[in-house]
């Protein structure tokens, strides 16, 4: 069920439950003893006075609650000054008006409230949020980052803090930040085996999945730690898969299995990866056999493959929309397409695959393949759904920036033919 609907539901179940035990009394018809002196009942009725006045100052009465309330209290002051003093049963007067107008305010008050406190629109799935909600929730989840920046200068020896700063930044693409927090982190413990490899995760996510440079550099820093590392065994075996070193990813790979639950994420990436050296071992044919795919209005050579992660599992187009061709103009220097690979229904966490294309090549066609995949041969493989979108980074940053535009997305089963993709949405 979606999480969304579910808050929605028990927001609405108990809002019901607060209204109905704030009214329930106003509602009953209650049988009470009158005192013996008209002084005795004035008191009583103080009391309730006293009760309506506090009622309103806690937000659970309105202005106009309060003043029928009042009238209500006047009458029966007029009424019991007007009684004999010798003690009588009596009953007392259900306050409908007042129940009716809380009835009405409380749930308004909490959505009002909760709009001008909450988030509103973490309620709202994802899919449907307008692009304006997304934005006002990055700038808010950028706003904590800054905080917890802040706080964390003034803290700076707080190694977990920096950890869980850099985590959070790598989550959402954020890799320039994430490097500069995984440096403070390392600084306080260099020998921590597993924050070596995630600071060789997030190097690569900057680096598009290429493991040459900084990501091989903390990858051996982490094995040097812990040669049983197994999320720095899979790094390290997609390294030597992208240098076509297949005799050593496969025993890399299989000790990095061997070192997990066989029910864990990191025991797939490892299957994937060995099922991949497998076909590429035995050469297996692919949809690029053709000497050539034709697309809109001309013909695009392809290579055959030397091997099966050389197979085309996707041919794409890209074409930037007026405004985006403006706005790639302005800032020719910086300005980059990401070509941006995830599983189908997946819109967070790290991409299958990210390609980043220089505005002088744009009008070429980019080629999809198994080796492009940010961990070897993990999802970006025939029979996967993908959902690919391309988005014009006028900073050349890989993290999504006010002032991008986008593509929409697009949904495939690999393998697929030409996709064109259309660069028209702001960020």
């Amino acid at each position: 069920m979606n999480p969304s609907l579910v808050f929605i539901a028990l927001l609405a179940v108990m809002t019901a439950v607060v209204v109905w035990i704030v009214l329930r009394p106003l509602l009953k018809r209650r049988v009470e003893m009158k005192a013996a002196t008209v002084d005795t009942n004035v008191q009583a009725i103080r009391v309730e006075l006293s009760e309506a006045r506090r009622d309103r100052k806690l937000g659970l009465l309105s202005d106009a609650g309060l003043v029928e309330a009042e009238r209500e209290l006047e009458a029966r002051v007029l009424s019991e000054s007007a009684q004999p003093s010798a003690a009588m049963n009596t009953t007392a007067p259900r306050y409908k008006r007042t129940a009716i107008a809380l009835g009405v305010l409380l749930p308004v008050l909490a959505v009002v409230g909760y709009a001008a406190i909450g988030m509103p629109v973490a309620v709202v799935p994802e899919a449907v949020r307008p692009p304006q909600a997304a934005t006002a929730q990055d700038s808010q989840m950028t706003e904590l980052f800054k905080l917890a920046e802040e706080r964390l200068n003034k803290e700076p020896n707080d190694v977990k803090g920096w950890i869980l700063l850099a985590r959070a930044k790598a989550s959402v693409g954020m890799f320039d930040g994430a490097m500069h927090d995984y440096e403070k982190a390392v600084a306080l413990t260099p020998d921590d085996s597993e924050l070596w490899s995630d600071f060789a995760d997030a190097a690569a996510g900057k680096s598009q999945g290429k493991m040459e440079g900084k990501p091989l550099e903390y990858i051996n820093k982490a094995l040097a730690l812990d040669g049983k590392n197994a999320k720095a065994l899979l790094l390290r075996g997609t390294y030597e898969m992208q240098k076509n070193d297949l005799v050593a990813a496969e025993k890399t790979f299989s000790l990095a299995k061997s070192e997990v639950d066989p029910k864990s994420g990191f025991a797939q990436i490892a299957d994937n990866a060995l099922a991949d050296i497998k076909t590429r071992q035995g050469g297996a044919p692919s949809m690029a056999a053709a000497a050539a795919v034709t697309t809109d209005t001309r013909a695009v050579a392809v290579a055959a493959p030397t091997t099966a992660s050389d197979a085309v599992l996707a041919i794409v187009k890209f074409q930037l929309g007026a405004d985006a061709l403006k706005a790639a103009a302005a800032n020719p220097g910086s300005a980059a397409v990401f070509l941006i690979v995830r599983a189908a229904g997946v819109d967070r966490g790290p991409p299958l695959a990210a390609k980043k294309i220089s505005l002088g090549q744009i009008d070429q066609p980019v080629m999809l393949t198994a080796a492009d995949a940010m961990i070897g041969g993990a999802g970006l493989k025939a029979g996967a759904e993908v959902a690919i979108q391309a988005r014009l980074s006028l900073s050349g940053q890989p993290a999504a920036q006010p002032g991008d535009w986008q593509s929409g997305k697009a949904t495939l089963k690999l393998p697929f033919g030409v996709v064109s993709l259309v660069l028209d949405q702001a960020n």
